[in-house]
């Protein structure tokens, strides 16, 4: 059971009524995730936005795109954000192997150069909070200056994002059971 409440549109000011319907609008419904975090709806809003644009806007290759989204999920023991994006990996073209390398801590290990790129980049920052010069070029020359800013977008929001759910303890959608295992 989630650490706060799961937030309903009737349950919500008016102004928080507005950011639900926003979040209702440009997602397709507020899945439980954003119903925990709309109770403090300006934030929510807020990230929201952000996930937007990571999610729905961000021109990144959609494999680049979901590359980091796991590795980031995995780095931070987020089972909720690692289950609800395993389907995008299929979409995306990424086989059940290289899911299985992050997910096993195996990755970089194995994939082929532009994958492992994605991968070295989100842990190293994520493990040392910097990135090597190797690692940046490498990125940067598959994906250019923006895209090295849209994976750091990515990234954040999903890390971010991860860990409030985590810390939250917020529940699976119903019928999903967790792909993750947690590791400390």
């Amino acid at each position: 059971m989630a650490r706060v409440p799961i937030t309903t549109r009737e349950s919500m000011s008016p102004d928080g009524q507005k950011i639900w319907d926003e979040i209702e609008t440009s997602r397709g419904g507020v899945a439980r995730n954003y119903a925990a975090l709309l109770n403090n709806p300006q934030a929510a809003g807020r990230m929201a936005t952000l996930g937007g644009y990571a999610r729905f806007e961000t021109p990144l290759d959609p494999r680049v795109k979901t590359l980091a989204i796991l590795t980031a999920a995995r780095e931070a023991n987020g089972h909720y954000v690692w289950t609800v994006n395993q389907r995008g990996a299929r979409e995306a073209g990424i086989s059940d192997a290289i899911v299985s390398a992050i997910h096993e801590f195996r990755a970089p290990v194995g994939l082929d150069a532009n994958d492992a790129n994605v991968v070295q980049f989100v842990l190293e920052l994520l493990r040392q909070h910097r990135v090597s010069d190797a690692t940046f070029e490498a990125l940067r020359s598959q994906v250019g200056d923006a895209g090295i800013i849209d994976v750091l977008v990515v990234v954040g929001y999903y890390h971010t994002l991860a860990h409030s759910l985590q810390a939250l303890e917020v529940e699976l959608p119903d019928g999903a059971a967790s792909a993750l295992t947690y590791r400390p």
